[in-house]
């Protein structure tokens, strides 16, 4: 016959409490149900595990060579549901989570230690690309979910708003600019400015008054490196708000960019056609609610 986990679960209760009667109490079954179950087990398995004698219950030598086995058995049995449990209670997993360092640096370092706290199960593991390649690694199924700016026309991916960030002009403190509560864009007409991005440089072009001509005089590919630059007086750098705790390490101001103010929304992005798995979910949901109590104001105007 087909051996049962009740069987096994009977012949370890036995083996450990060296009677028939303590070993059907703990399992909440009959003495007589109990020898069944050893019954059967001895026939399966061809050989006798017991010695009885009117007063006690004793493994031989076959039972105990095949009581570590049995108990390492059920014990990874044990494990399993464990881990199904966790599975189900969203406590375990890796969630990929694609954005750009800075954004991990100055809004997620708090985000990722409570969120530590609460599943320390689950291991968020940070995907590092460049802030053009966030929603590529989502789409190609390189990190489970991406936080970007909004963009439009991505059939393939489900987005939901997380922060919004304002665009900011940063210069050094002895710029001309720097005492300004805020910049008009026709300020920078003269400017040497130091884009970070392809992309950025042309989504500037596109939202500013159409007068006002912005004069590229770097593109670089991170924020350290444009933040870098205008610390070395080559010029002054077009940001978004959240960068304010790295402007401080080179002493430099940030300031809102005005006439017209440039809010832009950063969002949540995953696929349609991927379903989450419960540490994703559990990641998803820790993250709106995370950034919630910001609402739409700028994110910037909360960081220490």
């Amino acid at each position: 016959m087909r051996l049962s986990l009740r069987h096994y679960r009977a012949f370890c209760a036995i083996a450990r409490s060296g009677s028939f009667v303590e070993a059907a109490e703990g399992l909440h079954v009959t003495s007589s149900a109990l020898s069944l179950l050893i019954r059967d087990l001895e026939a399966t398995w061809g050989f006798r595990v017991f010695e009885r004698t009117t007063r006690k219950v004793a493994l031989n030598q076959s039972g105990a060579l095949m009581l570590p086995h049995v108990e390492h058995m059920l014990a990874s049995l044990r494990e399993v549901e464990r881990i199904a449990q966790d599975v189900s209670d969203q406590r375990s997993g890796v969630v990929r989570v694609a954005t750009t360092q800075v954004i991990t640096w100055t809004l997620l370092t708090r985000f990722f230690a409570e969120f530590h706290r609460l599943w320390p199960g689950i291991r968020l593991e940070p995907i590092e690309v460049t802030a053009e390649d966030i929603l590529g690694a989502v789409q190609r199924q390189e990190a489970d979910i991406g936080i970007s700016f909004s963009m439009d026309g991505l059939d393939d991916l489900r987005r939901e708003y997380v922060f919004t960030s304002r665009a900011h002009m940063v210069c050094t403190p002895d710029h001309r600019l720097a005492d300004l509560q805020s910049v008009a864009w026709p300020e920078l007409q003269d400017e040497a400015i130091i884009f970070i991005g392809e992309s950025a440089e042309m989504r500037y072009r596109v939202s500013v008054p159409e007068p006002v001509k912005l004069k590229a005089h770097y593109v670089v590919s991170n924020t350290s490196t444009a933040l870098a630059l205008v610390a070395s007086g080559a010029g002054v750098a077009l940001c978004t708000g959240y960068v304010k705790p790295m402007t401080r390490m080179h002493n430099l101001s940030l300031i809102p960019m005005s006439r017209p103010v440039l809010d832009r929304p950063f969002m949540l992005y995953y696929r349609k056609d991927k379903p989450m798995t419960p540490a994703v979910e559990a990641c998803r949901g820790a993250l709106l609610g995370y950034f919630a109590p910001y609402g739409s104001q700028p994110i910037e105007q909360v960081l220490a």
